[in-house]
């Protein structure tokens, strides 16, 4: 297909300095929820959530409606349409990622995509290509690259305070019995997809080494067949 128009840029005044970056959330889950509620720390001149969609419009226009948000849409595909968002956040289910991910890329919107990208390789290697063809801006949402302390230990680092790492030790669990998605094969479920990548994403960038030459791993498997435990 055509290349589709890029985004309006953001509203400026004449001679003044640029306008928020405007922009769209997609689904009204608790992710979504959380990560507006995030984005309501920083000043509104800088940023602003113009538009909400969900599978359900009442859903959209209540958490439209809790976060003064001007536009909600009851499909992905309005939201894809909207010309007046710079940027999508999406923070659908695992399994939806990348469908959803290609929707926005494919019409040329940049995209903020909640972690994991994809369920795999092959999942992240399509949008990624996709954002490429199309010339626009594709991220993980790993929130904690943008921490002061993680800032702060990279400086470290690469300053050598901590000598040459060599082996990195980390620990993150909490019960995830209550919580169906993350026991469920088809809803990309398990340990790892939820929690694992932290400390991946950790070890590749604080150890320096972004293609392992080997990976071993042990885990504990759910009853329903998704990992439960994971040592790596």
């Amino acid at each position: 297909p055509e290349p589709c128009s890029p985004p309006e840029p953001p509203k400026t005044q004449p001679g003044g300095p640029p306008g928020p970056t405007r922009w769209g959330i997609c689904s009204a889950g608790a992710i979504s929820h959380d990560f507006v509620v995030a984005l309501k720390t920083l000043p509104p001149s800088e940023h602003t959530v113009a538009a909400v969609a969900a599978r359900d419009l009442g859903r959209a226009q209540n958490f439209a409606q809790r976060f003064g948000i001007p536009r909600a849409y009851g499909s992905y595909e309005e939201l894809a349409e909207d010309p007046d968002l710079d940027v999508v956040y999406v923070g659908v289910v695992n399994p939806a990622h990348l469908p959803t991910g290609l929707l926005f890329l494919r019409r040329g919107r940049a995209v903020l995509m909640e972690k994991p990208m994809g369920l795999g390789a092959h999942e992240v290697a399509q949008l990624v290509e996709t954002a490429r063809e199309r010339g626009v801006f594709l991220m993980e949402g790993f929130w904690t690259r943008f921490f002061p302390a993680w800032r702060r230990l990279r400086a470290l680092v690469a300053e050598g305070a901590l000598g040459s790492p060599l082996v990195l030790r980390g620990a993150l669990g909490f019960a995830l019995g209550g919580v169906p998605r993350l026991r469920e094969p088809g809803l990309g479920g398990g340990v790892l997809l939820d929690l694992g990548g932290y400390g991946l994403q950790m070890a590749l960038a604080l150890l320096g080494c972004s293609s392992p030459p080997s990976l071993r791993a042990h885990g504990v498997l759910h009853e329903t067949g998704t990992l439960c435990i994971l040592w790596g």
